[in-house]
């Protein structure tokens, strides 16, 4: 956790500098903006700053809903994730056409959302095997699959309505199904 403190403030210092170069040197708001969208190494720092708040994101979700993990956890999650990496890599290679920062966001995002269903999944495992549950560990993993089905639900929306809009397949179809 302290390394992901460290790095997530260097990102911080790092993207703000940047934006603050960026508008120190423009003057303006749109020289600033298309500065930051077309410089290679400001669009860097930026979707590396993205990065570092999914991360939190995933850190924060995961403590509210979970607590720590049990071993049992990690070693699943572990061996799924390197299984799912592949899958979604041959997924791009489908989609190269559709390669974008967006589509990136997507995979990303869609990665840490299956990630948290695994690790749901196990943990509803172990609550039903359990003898003795508190409360608690029962309203945590009900909310957590609620939140679940919110994100899926989300994700489910924004890609049949850019199908409806499109009414071409493309990248959104795959997430559709995912």
């Amino acid at each position: 956790m302290m390394r992901l403190q460290t790095y997530a403030g260097l990102s911080l210092i790092t993207t703000m500098a940047i934006t603050y170069h960026a508008f120190n040197t423009r003057g303006q708001f749109y020289p600033a903006m298309v500065y930051l969208a077309t410089s290679k190494i400001s669009l860097v720092l930026l979707l590396n700053m993205g990065l570092v708040i999914m991360c939190v994101l995933w850190q924060l979700t995961k403590k509210l809903f979970l607590g720590s993990l049990r071993e049992a956890e990690i070693e699943r999650l572990n061996e799924q994730s390197w299984r799912e990496v592949m899958e979604i890599l041959f997924a791009i290679t489908i989609f190269r056409q559709d390669f974008s920062v967006t589509f990136l966001a997507k995979v990303t995002a869609l990665l840490l959302v299956k990630a948290l269903h695994w690790l749901a999944q196990k943990r509803l495992e172990y609550i039903e095997t359990t003898p003795s549950v508190t409360k608690l560990s029962h309203v945590r993993i009900v909310s957590f699959m609620g939140f679940l089905l919110l994100l899926d639900s989300l994700f489910l929306y924004s890609s049949v309505k850019h199908l409806i809009i499109t009414w071409q397949p493309s990248v959104s179809l795959f997430f559709a199904f995912e």
